[in-house]
């Protein structure tokens, strides 16, 4: 299965109870595989795992051990995706692959929300193990009993995809949107529809395709490989479409899908398209919501996409898990739209990864700001102050603009900042920290 040579014979009938990747972490009974990193070295740390429990390890040298079943193979990352594949085949699931530039976890956690009111015995993969070293670790901790599996599959360069997909081999594919996203390594739009339609591209035509009809570049490029698909959307006709969408006091939204209604707490009319994107999934692999009231099903996400906390009456909407131009510009849009009476302050972050286009981009975003509602406007990381002097330019008063180099300096003067009853709204890219920020107004109590 690993492709690789036993090297300790009288360990040949060793059963594994699961697979680690972490000495740290590893659990009696697991196989530990040794892999090679930029900054540590599996390898270093095979004797800490056998301590541990470890009962075989996957190894690249001529390592042995008396206490563990050693696997000797030439590549141990390759050898983690062969296993991955091989365990895929023995499971009699139906798996579910969702990618997209915006949206993909958010997705992947309400459609395992929305299945699990129906049926037993759904898994999803657990936080952003979404790559070629998370995703085979979200396959080995599957239950053998699981009737759906719902799989994020996220990417960075042309042809990852096709090797997510020969490990997941997906029954159905969901892509939610595309936007400009490691356009460092995917060049642009067109390249990031291109790398995510791989998940498509790569798999039998029986297999249904869900799409967002509102992204014009994704449906364009579906065309291009499928004349039939199962799609979703707010704006555009398609199969799956709110039939109204209205929002309570709490500033929750209530979508009215096929005669259900579902209460969702969390901001953004994105989080609304996430929502249908995950009921077409259930949907689509065939499950009914006719015998439940679908207002009681509890939604919930990952961390920092989001989730909307008061702190010393300051409501903060903390959204900076990542960032980029499109999902920057629908969390602006879902801003203006909530009725709110204080002050606005909008800490917007860095977004990374975007190539050559880097300064367009934040230029943009510069201009666009003058065009919103905002009391203070904060700029963090050394890309905003491009953005910094195109909103100056589009009008934006000096004097409500600010801008810091990093999350730290912005973290230091937070409290100077804001006041009681503001609303402040964290958006950036994951490598610039903003999630800082608000850790420093929340650790510091109540506002004096």
């Amino acid at each position: 299965m690993s492709g690789g040579s036993l090297m300790t014979p009288d360990k040949s009938g060793t059963v594994f109870s699961g697979v680690s990747i972490d000495s740290r972490t590893v659990k009696k009974g697991e196989l530990f595989i040794a892999l090679r990193g930029q900054r540590s070295d599996g390898h270093a740390y095979l004797e800490k795992a056998i301590a541990a429990g470890a009962s075989g390890v996957i190894v690249e040298t001529d390592y042995l051990s008396r206490h563990a079943a050693v696997i000797k193979v030439h590549d141990s990352h390759e050898a983690m995706i062969n296993l991955a594949a091989r365990y895929r085949e023995m499971t009699t699931a139906e798996y579910v692959g969702i990618t997209g530039s915006n949206g993909k976890t958010t997705t992947k956690e309400m459609a395992h929300t929305l299945l699990s009111a129906v049926a037993t015995d759904i898994y999803r993969s657990a936080g952003n193990l979404n790559n070629l070293y998370g995703l085979p670790l979200a396959l080995f901790a599957m239950p053998q009993s699981t009737r759906v599996a719902i799989m994020e599959m996220g990417i960075s360069t042309p042809g990852e995809m096709t090797q997510l997909a020969s490990i997941v081999r997906p029954d159905l594919a969901v892509i939610t949107s595309v936007a400009a996203t490691h356009l460092e390594f995917l060049g642009s739009i067109e390249g990031v529809a291109k790398a995510k339609l791989e998940l498509v591209t790569n798999a039998s035509a029986t297999v249904p395709v869900i799409i967002n009809a509102d992204d014009p570049v994704l449906v364009a490029e579906t065309k291009k490989h499928r004349s039939k698909y199962i799609s979703f959307g707010l704006d555009e006709p398609a199969d799956f479409k709110p039939s109204k969408i209205s929002t309570d006091d709490s500033g929750a939204s209530i979508v009215e899908i096929e005669r259900h209604t579902f209460i969702l707490p969390l901001f953004g009319r994105h989080q609304v398209y996430n929502l249908v994107a995950a009921y077409a999934t259930a949907r689509t692999l065939g499950y009914s919501f006719d015998k439940i009231d679908t207002r009681t099903i509890a939604f919930t996400t990952a961390p920092m996409r989001g989730q909307r906390v008061t702190k010393s009456g300051v409501t903060f909407i903390v959204d900076c898990y990542n960032a980029n131009p499109e999902s920057v510009r629908l969390g602006l849009l879902s801003l203006d739209a909530i009725p709110f009476s204080g002050r606005r302050v909008l800490v917007l972050g860095d977004m990374l990864e975007l190539g050559e286009s880097s300064e367009k981009y934040h230029r943009e975003l510069g201009r666009f700001l003058a065009e919103h509602r905002a009391d203070v406007i904060v700029l963090v990381g050394p890309l905003t102050r491009f953005a910094h002097d195109a909103a100056l330019h589009a009008g934006v008063s000096a004097r409500t603009l600010l801008h810091y180099t990093d999350a730290a300096a912005c973290a230091e003067d937070i409290r100077g900042i804001v006041r009681t009853g503001d609303l402040v709204y964290l958006k950036g890219s994951r490598g610039i920290g903003l999630e800082r920020v608000f850790d420093a107004f929340a650790e510091k109590g109540e506002m004096s």
